[in-house]
């Protein structure tokens, strides 16, 4: 394709054309002057020849053509030939014809050559742009012929001119030289054909870079010289990919090798192990990946760090190491700040000061420590490795420390896992062996066709093996059948209920009864079964005496209304002659007689009806056992005949015989006598209500081997043996008919009689034949400080109230009738006597009023008698009166809060009224002193 500057081709074929027409009119001029020469058309050939040579072969074909045709054309036209100087023209242009080419020739050459030059340097440019530094080598005459892109990146002063190559390789790093200078020597001398080589150079900033050095080994034939022509290349982002590459393909080795670690040291942890040994090889896998020696786990105890693991510490003294876990420690910081702990350097770390003795010491520079938190936030314990470099560690080892404090979380979870169930488990043994109820595990045993014909006992606590009376290795793996044999015959129920509840995992319970063995009783068991897994949990609880006790509250419940429908009749017994004798008494047509008989039968009722509520009330402390004896020295004749005094208008109007057997001589010991006289009264009215009338009864009583015996029989009803233990119990009444017979009884004498010698520390039995075989009760009392007295003196009579001045007497009683009848009993005393019938009345009449004594009910309205009595002694003068509690409380608390309220005394109803006129005539002649009032 032609260029610029160059002719086109048809320019050529046309100058070519010319040339050969101004030939062939040189030759015809030629001829024509010289006819001796031949006119010939060949003599273009030459022409033609050296135009092809210049022109190239299209021209000098045409100027071959032209010069041959050209003399044919001439002839044909007629042209005559030219002079010889025309010839000489004609040589002339042809000889500048040819010059003329050569000149066109050279001047194309001359553009081709600085075209290729042109183009060569454009393709230098390019190999500059890409990166790429050209050089020659001349091993003969070591020089070194570099472009500026190769010395500047060999980092080499450039020059156009050759180099001495020794000179260049001085200039190179000392290392990097003399390999290089190696392996051009070999070039020199060896038959490679290729060259390739890298250099390891520094930058400015002595980062490390490197250059291929890579070309053609070439052999001049002439000179015999080797040639390398070669480009360098910068690979360093090639080398440092490498490096990198290198360095991922380590890490990733390493943390292969830590995953092997990790994986050997799972499958260590399984096989069985103390939680120490398995923290130990945690441990020992955690110093292995830092390549460390020296580190220690330690977990919470208590609030108190305590050492489970340690290694390279064997030697040091328990107080350096406790310093290690507590506060001034790694260990200690990692758990107070509850995050990775990292020290490069413990020597420079102001928090590592309270150790840094101990560490430079042992040579350790840097730590790592990181808290065992488990997943719920609890804080475990920490784990600590100590380095022998002043170095912090790597994400690879922060890892492995990451799984490793896991594993070690695990591990002590685990632990306190197994131990709370081994603690467990030890419990539930505990509480089941202690029990008194007895436990089985029962498993099913089946036949061969799969069907359930037994159980087999697993497990039993040491309740089922007294239960069973035998011995535990002896029971344990036997059927049930073979224990307890025909079970399930007897009772194909509870097998039927056993495989209900193991089938449907559903609980069930169920009674059966069984023989006891050597008493002939019956035994009761409620059961329990409930499913566990694959076998049963059988609670089975004796209720044999819950059974009894249940039998024997539903008597007591029994007796209790027995008792109350007895007490109902009792009472009606003696408040129908009451309301008689007060009919009779108001009656105008009634003589004084009359009316003084009824005065006296209401006065003998109201009394029995006072011992009755006595007699309840002893034995309601009796049984709270706030009923306290008043020990003094009393005589055994004395106890007797009061004794048989209280009871003889029983006796009497039942016409029987009382015989009586006493000592001969007084006999005096420490009793309460009032209490002994009590025991002995209940006997002999228990003796006269059940003896038919005209019966014998028989006292008698004494003393020997240091105890007194008093015996009360009599030929009455008697009891039946079975009985006999009975008798003695709240509400027992001997005889089912005799509810509706007087004086039949209430069924607490007998109860209150062994209360009493009870706290005596005493006993008494009773004994009889059968019924209609009469009754024999014994009392048998330790005698204490016994003595023989001498003549008795008579004691002296109880004094009757003097008159006494009157006094102002204040009434308060929410029972109107009982105040105005109290209050016509003083007034005919000659006191003046003021009521209220509420506490707040009272307390505005004594305002308004002061009185000299007050007789104060407790259980009134709007304000009780206890209010009332310390609202009178805060007011002004309230110190001065005299109070009286008069209550339906008889107990020893109801008296003791009474007291405390401020009364001088507590009266329990019916009160005595000669009691009452005796304790306000004392108010009257002396000064007032609080004391406790008799029952």
């Amino acid at each position: 394709m032609p260029t610029a500057g160059s002719p086109s081709r048809w320019q050529a074929h046309a100058l070519a054309l010319a040339t050969a027409l101004l030939a062939t009119l040189c030759e015809h001029a030629v001829v024509q002057q010289s006819p001796s020469i031949a006119s010939t058309p060949w003599a273009a050939v030459p022409l033609a020849l050296v135009c092809c040579v210049l022109a190239g072969p299209l021209p000098g074909l045409t100027l071959l053509l032209g010069g041959l045709a050209l003399p044919w054309l001439g002839g044909a036209l007629g042209l005559a030939p030219a002079p010889a100087v025309g010839a000489l023209a004609a040589q002339a242009v042809l000889g500048g014809a040819l010059l003329a080419l050569v000149a066109h020739r050279l001047r194309h050459v001359q553009q081709s050559v600085l075209k290729a030059e042109q183009s060569e340097q454009q393709q230098r440019q390019i190999v500059e742009k890409a990166g790429l530094g050209l050089f020659e080598l001349d091993l003969q005459h070591r020089s070194l012929q570099a472009s500026p892109r190769f010395a500047e990146m060999l980092q080499l002063p450039w020059s156009p001119a050759p180099q001495a190559l020794d000179a260049w390789l001085a200039l190179l790093p000392g290392v990097s030289a003399r390999r290089l200078r190696e392996v051009l020597d070999g070039l020199a001398t060896g038959p490679s054909r290729f060259f390739l080589h890298e250099l390891n150079l520094s930058d400015a900033d002595g980062l490390p870079y490197w250059v291929l050095l890579c070309g053609q080994v070439s052999l001049d034939i002439e000179t015999r010289h080797t040639r390398v022509q070669g480009a360098g290349i910068d690979i360093s982002a090639r080398k440092r990919a490498e490096v990198d590459l290198q360095g991922a393909k380590a890490a990733l080795g390493e943390q292969l090798e830590d995953l092997r670690r990790l994986h050997e040291l799972s499958s260590r942890l399984l096989a069985p192990g103390t939680l120490e040994e398995q923290l130990e090889q945690v441990l020992a896998t955690a110093l292995e990946i830092h390549h460390s020696s020296a580190g220690l786990i330690s977990m919470l105890d208590d609030g108190r760090p305590r050492i489970m693991a340690q290694h390279g510490f064997s030697d040091m003294p328990a107080a350096e190491l406790e310093r290690l876990v507590n506060g001034g420690g790694i260990c200690g910081m990692a758990m107070k700040e509850r995050a990775r702990l990292m020290v490069q350097d413990m020597q420079s770390d102001p928090r590592c000061q309270p150790i840094r003795a101990l560490m430079t010491g042992r040579r350790l520079h840097a730590a790592h420590a990181l808290p065992l938190i488990s997943d719920q936030g609890e804080l475990m314990g920490a784990m600590s490795l100590f380095l022998q470099e002043a170095r912090l560690p790597n994400a690879r080892e922060r890892t492995a420390m990451d799984m490793c404090a896991n594993k070690a979380v695990l591990f002590i979870e685990r632990a306190r896992t197994r131990a709370a169930l081994q603690a467990s488990e030890l419990r539930f043994e505990a509480v089941l062996e202690a029990s008194a109820v007895p436990f089985v595990v029962l498993s099913p045993v089946r036949d061969d066709s799969g069907q359930l014909e037994d159980f087999r006992l697993d497990y039993l606590n040491a309740a089922t093996v007294r239960a069973l009376k035998g011995r535990r290795e002896q029971l344990v793996g036997r059927p049930v059948q073979d224990i307890l044999v025909g079970v399930w015959q007897r009772r194909p129920d509870l097998l039927a209920q056993c495989q209900r509840a193991l089938l449907r995992n559903e609980t069930c319970e169920f009674e059966f009864s069984a023989p006891e063995g050597g008493r002939g009783l019956e035994q009761h068991f409620h059961c329990i079964v409930s499913p566990m897994g694959h076998s049963l949990a059988v609670w089975a609880a004796n209720v044999s005496d819950r059974r009894r006790h249940d039998q024997q509250l539903r008597d007591a419940d029994r007796r209790k209304d027995e008792f109350i429908a007895t007490l109902a009749h009792e009472l009606r017994n003696l408040l129908a002659p009451i309301r008689q004798a007060a009919h009779l008494s108001s009656a105008p047509e009634a003589t004084e007689e009359q009316k003084r008989w009824g005065n006296e039968l209401i006065d003998r009722q109201v009394r029995h009806m006072a011992l009755l509520l006595d007699d309840l009330l002893d034995i309601s402390r009796i049984a709270r056992g706030a009923l306290l004896l008043r020990l003094d020295r009393a005589e055994l004749s004395g106890i007797i005949n009061n004794a048989v005094e209280a009871v003889r208008p029983l006796i009497d109007a039942k016409q029987h015989r009382l015989l009586l057997e006493l000592p001969r001589r007084p006999l005096r010991f420490d009793a309460d006598a009032l209490r002994l006289s009590q025991v002995v009264a209940n006997l002999l009215s228990n003796a006269a209500k059940y003896t038919e009338p005209g019966g014998e009864i028989h006292l008698r009583a004494r003393a020997g081997k240091g105890e007194l015996c008093i015996e009360v029989s009599d030929n009455g009803i008697g009891m039946p043996p079975a009985s006999l233990g009975d008798v003695f119990h709240m509400y027992t009444r001997l005889g089912s008919g005799d509810e509706g017979k007087p004086g039949g009884g209430l069924g607490i004498g007998l109860a209150l009689a062994r209360g009493l010698v009870d706290l005596h520390g005493g006993s008494i039995t009773a004994a009889s034949d059968g019924p209609g075989c009469g009754s024999c009760f014994t009392v048998r009392i330790p005698l204490l400080h016994v003595s023989q007295p001498g003549p008795r003196e008579p004691a002296p009579a109880s004094p009757r109230p003097q008159p006494a001045r009157p006094m102002h007497v204040l009434i308060a009683d929410d029972n109107e009738e009982a105040a105005q009848s109290l209050s016509a009993l003083l007034q005919m005393q000659g006191h003046r006597v003021s009521c209220a019938y509420d506490g707040e009345q009272a307390v505005a009449a004594f305002r308004a009023d002061p009185a000299d004594v007050c007789l104060l009910d407790i259980g009134m309205p709007l304000q009780d008698g206890k209010e009332v009595a310390r609202a009178i002694r805060a007011l002004p003068g309230g110190e001065h009166p005299v109070l009286i509690a008069i209550t339906g409380w008889g107990q020893e608390a109801d008296r003791r809060e009474a007291i405390a309220a401020g009364f001088d005394h507590h009266l329990t109803k019916p009160v005595d009224p000669e009691h009452v006129l005796r304790l306000i005539s004392t108010a009257a002649q002396q000064p007032r002193s609080a004391e406790t009032s008799a029952p």
